[in-house]
């Protein structure tokens, strides 16, 4: 037993001496494993005599530190071949890859989009679903545990009374388990509202980043829109400028007549600039939600006038009670009131109507008012269009220059930014409606 014990001990000592040993991260001379290797060597020569010591020392000089051995390198040198080092060069960009690859965006199919491409959104939906699955597997264990109630029951009504220890024993175990099954379908009750106020919240969230990406994108058209007026606004310098620099030639304008205009000219360039990164930068963002190439190039559809049809069917009688049923707060509300009945509840919830029923009330007052204003813009487009039509049958005919035919164009031109932006304004204030009474959102 001695000598099996001896020889398990050098056994474990050779082991530990054949092994390199490592300190602060950094790979030791050769002197410093040779001190342990004797050490080691010691040991084993103790228990098993001189047939450890050629173990040892060969498992010092070939497996404890080849690299430092072989290149002379002292304790604070550089880490091992073997070991992987990560530099600057190795470390390549994996680029995103769009699951998206359509160039052009329509306003209707913003939120098909995003919901099949925008990880958030889906990730949201995964958790709703998680939610949805948490009730339901609470339900089959409660239905499990009120049908042993109900064997219980009938095993308490069959025990004949004479029998009072066991009848008192199935009675007690009956009225433990019918309190836990009581006290289960309260946490039933319970988990149940906070999940579907909790699954209210996350469905709102969606609806939330839907209409921030539905607002981005409007933003982006009307900046689209401000860009080809300000590029008019050029053409219109450009031309003052050349007509001044003319002045100027023939002693009509002085230097700083010339400087003015060219400085104004200098001025809108910037603004253009300025804008067609907002552009970019925002179409990025548009890009980003519904997992598109980050270009900053997507195409935008074109935003379409709601028929008169639609507009007709605006009204806030009529659909104020199917809007509210939808909105977050109105929803969650309820569900806390029908909960618990308490006065503070109860304010709560008629809180919650009342404030959404006046925003709703504003939705359907924005309609008709944007529709009256785009009825105005089209009388003046309509009037600016026959002041061109005269000008340039003047012009045809000689009888104006063609700087007032210019002036009549850009009035008219003037006229149709203003109708498309009274049309997109209406736009916006039908769709903020349809928000409104398919998902709640005011």
């Amino acid at each position: 037993m001695k000598r099996t014990f001896a020889l398990l001990l050098a056994a474990l000592l050779t082991m530990a001496a054949a092994l390199p040993v490592l300190a602060d991260d950094r790979v030791q001379s050769s002197a410093e494993p040779t001190a342990s290797s004797s050490s080691g060597t010691d040991g084993a020569e103790t228990a098993m005599g001189t047939d450890a010591l050629p173990a040892a020392s060969s498992g010092q000089t070939d497996a404890a530190s080849p690299d430092a051995s072989a290149s002379g390198q002292t304790g604070d040198a550089a880490p091992a071949a073997s070991v992987d080092v990560l530099i600057g060069s190795s470390v390549q960009s994996a680029p995103l890859t769009a699951e998206n690859t359509a160039d052009t965006l329509h306003f209707e199919n913003l939120r098909k989009a995003m919901e099949k491409y925008n990880g958030t959104i889906i990730s949201l939906q995964g958790q709703i679903r998680d939610l949805s699955n948490s009730p339901a597997q609470m339900g089959t264990a409660l239905d499990d545990l009120l049908l042993l109630e109900n064997n219980l029951r009938n095993a308490v009504n069959s025990v004949d009374p004479g029998e009072t220890n066991l009848f008192l024993a199935l009675q007690g175990a009956y009225a433990a388990l019918s309190m836990q099954t009581t006290s289960m379908m309260s946490q039933y009750r319970s988990i149940g509202d906070s999940t579907e106020a909790a699954k209210n919240t996350l469905n709102d969230a969606i609806n939330q980043m839907v209409k921030g990406a539905e607002t981005l994108y409007m933003s982006v058209a009307a900046m689209q829109d401000g860009l080809e007026v300000m590029n008019r606004s050029l053409d219109s310098l450009n031309r003052a400028v050349a007509i001044v620099e003319k002045q100027q030639e023939l002693g009509m304008a002085s230097t700083y007549d010339v400087e003015k205009v060219r400085y104004q000219r200098s001025q809108l360039k910037g603004q253009m600039e300025t804008l067609k990164y907002q552009i970019v930068s925002n179409k990025v963002t548009l890009e980003g939600m519904c997992g598109m190439e980050l270009r900053g190039s997507v195409n935008l559809g074109e935003l379409s006038v709601p028929s008169q049809v639609e507009l007709d069917a605006v009204s806030y009688d009529k659909m104020l009670s199917t809007a509210m049923d939808r909105n977050v707060d109105v929803m969650n509300a309820q569900i806390t009131y029908t909960s618990d009945t308490s006065a503070d509840n109860k304010k709560a919830y008629a809180g919650a109507k009342s404030t959404f029923a006046a925003k709703f009330k504003g939705v359907c007052m924005a309609v008709p008012e944007n529709v009256r204003l785009v009825s105005a813009a089209q009388e003046t487009v309509d009037f600016q269009q026959r002041t061109f039509d005269i000008a340039a049958k003047k012009y045809e005919l000689g009888m104006t220059s063609h700087e007032e035919y210019l002036a009549a164009k850009s009035e008219l031109d003037s006229a149709q930014d203003d109708l498309n932006t009274a049309q997109r304004n209406l736009f916006s204030a039908y769709h903020a409606y349809e928000s409104a009474t398919k998902y709640g959102l005011v």
